[in-house]
């Protein structure tokens, strides 16, 4: 059946880069993932550009700063396996739901790490993506970042 083998295409909107432009609890989401203080204190003062692109059902997510550059490649709704930017290894899922862009993150049992969850929320003009990072177990740290599309060329 080739219906059900369509590829999922992220929407044009959700293509591009975007740079981090304001951050709530990001250090108490990351204290309690058990991030060191020094980490925690570099990671606080980055403003870290995400490039979101898409090949074929190969979507891209790379996170660039001055300190360090992650890059994560997944097909939708495909659990792979992750290494966070936290130093955590988790089986990770990502859904597509309208404009928002969701990554579960499920660690081995075994090694007493919270499931992260990641919503990247796109407005309907593509120039803002409020990115929500959750613990599901704790509520109270969730941290919102506010990310500002990147425009490379001039506009007229």
């Amino acid at each position: 059946d080739l219906e059900s083998e369509k590829k999922v295409s992220l929407p044009e909107i959700m293509i591009g880069d975007f740079q981090l432009e304001t951050s709530e609890k990001f250090n108490e989401f990351m204290i309690e993932l058990g991030v060191n203080w020094v980490t925690r204190n570099i990671a606080n003062n980055l403003y870290p550009v995400q490039k979101i692109r898409q090949e074929g059902d190969e979507i891209s997510l790379n996170t660039e700063t001055t300190f360090r550059c992650t890059e994560t490649k997944f097909k939708l709704n495909e659990t792979w396996r992750e290494d966070t930017a936290d130093g955590r290894q988790t089986d990770t899922v990502a859904t597509l739901s309208g404009n928002v862009l969701k990554k579960v993150q499920i660690p081995d049992a075994s090694t007493g790490y919270h499931t992260t969850e990641e919503l990247r929320e796109f407005s309907e003009d593509g120039e803002t993506m409020t990115m929500t990072l959750l613990i599901p177990s704790k509520p109270e740290v969730t941290c919102v970042r506010v990310y500002k599309r990147m425009h490379t060329e001039p506009t007229a």
